[in-house]
């Protein structure tokens, strides 16, 4: 049986993005809280 491999390729500004959040010093539960609460206020819109 062949084993299927999975591969993904990364956004190069979210890569950028993530880099510089964690040069200014946040975590990354952080950003998640973050991006969940501006994908919610843009919800209610």
């Amino acid at each position: 049986m062949e084993t299927m491999r999975r591969e993904s390729k990364l956004d190069d500004e979210w890569v950028t993005l993530l880099k510089e959040a964690k040069a200014l010093g946040l975590s990354t539960e952080e950003v998640k809280r973050f991006l969940q609460k501006n994908q919610k206020q843009k919800k209610t819109v």
